[in-house]
């Protein structure tokens, strides 16, 4: 391997290191699992970085990132606007 790969690597592991303290920084006032892999997972991290970081199986975050998910679809669902059509009979009785 040339220097300048050595150098690359090295810089590279470095920065995973870097990387993995700010990550932990980032969730340590965190106390649920689930609410950190929120977190890690919104600022862009992959399920395999999130998992690295947590000392998580990647299985594990993936099963969690697959029901916040699920939970975020029901409560936008739930949130919903509903939409009322009125005919144009109900729209001149409300006129008058």
């Amino acid at each position: 391997m040339s220097q300048t790969n050595e150098y690359l690597k090295e810089i590279s592991e470095k920065l995973d290191k870097i990387l993995k303290l700010l990550a932990i920084d980032a969730v340590k006032t965190i106390e649920k699992e689930q609410g950190k892999i929120a977190l890690l997972d919104s600022l862009g991290f992959r399920p395999i970085e999130i998992a690295k970081f947590l000392n998580k199986t990647d299985d594990n975050v993936n099963n969690q990132l697959k029901d916040l998910r699920k939970k975020k679809e029901k409560a936008t669902k739930l949130n919903a606007p509903i939409i009322k059509t009125v005919t144009i009979k109900e729209k001149d009785a409300q006129q008058t």
